[in-house]
Order: C-alpha cells, then structure tokens, then sequence
C-alpha cells in the first residue's frame, strides 16, 4: 500500500462560529511527524435582537505534529506559529474589539481513521502571545475606550476536523 503524504481538512466547529471559512493542508515527513498550514477566514456580521453581531478574522498558522504510533492514526501532540486580524463584537456586549494578535499554540488531538483516505479528527489547543487592540463602545462606529498592546493566554483550535489524506 502506497503511504499516506499529503492532507486536506475542515474544522467544522469553524463554521458554527459564525461561518468562518477554514482549511488546513498537511504533508508528512516521517513516520511520526507531520507539518500543517492553516487559513481562516470570516467576512460576515450579522444583524441580532441588540444590534450588529460579529466575528470577523483573518487568520494563518503554521505547525508541526508529532504522532507517537503513525502519522493521520491516533494521538498527536502539536505547535505552531499563528497570526491573527479580528474585529468582533456585539456577542456578549455592545463593545467591539479590533485588532491583531501573533503567538504560538500549543495543541493535542486524536485522529480517528474512518476509510482508507477519510479521518475525523478531535483536538483542543492554547495560544499564547501579544496582542495590538482598539476597543470601541459600540458596533459599527462606537467612540474609542481603549487600546494599547498586552499578552494573552487563550484557548484555541477546538476542532472537529474531516480530514482526506492521500
């Protein structure tokens, strides 16, 4: 059987959160260790009982996972390198927040095989690093309350992922 290289996937919670548009494609380089690329994106804001609602981002990362039995089978332990551009609000309060954030992230996840070509994949991660931010009373054009830089300790990457790999 000819091994496994390259993947291609979707976070499907992605979508849940407010129809953010996600992939990610990997390739293996051994046995045990894979690396990924991952963009998201979300363009959309919606109208709500209180307002403008959204969650807004452009978002990239880079990473590596290792697989301690084989690579796309069972448990890995990753990392990677992420940016991000947001702008959401309205969620929880009329405040809206934009900006962007740099940090690495720290992720584990199992990856159940369902075909020969076809995974499903859970994982949960946390992102660390800094942040530039402008925060504003309201959506869309509220009055400027605050901004500045600060560090951050976030979760991240919960995932449901459909991957192929082939």
């Amino acid at each position: 059987m000819k091994a496994q290289k390259w993947s291609i996937a979707t976070n499907l919670l992605d979508y849940v959160n407010f129809l953010t548009i996600n992939a990610e494609a990997g390739v293996s380089l051994h046995q045990h260790w894979s690396l990924t690329a991952e963009g998201r994106y979300n363009p959309f804001s919606f109208n709500g009982q209180c307002g403008q609602i959204q969650n807004k981002k452009l978002a990239i990362s880079a990473g590596a996972r290792y697989w301690p039995f084989f690579v796309y089978s069972g448990f890995y332990y990753g990392a990677r390198l992420q940016w991000c551009r947001y702008n959401s609000g309205g969620i929880f309060s009329s405040k809206a927040r934009e900006g962007d954030a740099f940090g690495m992230g720290l992720n584990f996840g199992y990856s159940l095989m369902l075909t020969e070509h076809l995974n499903i994949e859970f994982g949960i991660g946390l992102w660390f690093g800094g942040t530039t931010f402008r925060e504003y009373r309201s959506l869309p054009c509220g009055k400027l309350t605050d901004w500045g830089t600060k560090a951050f300790i976030a979760p991240d990457d919960i995932q449901i992922n459909i991957l192929y790999y082939f």
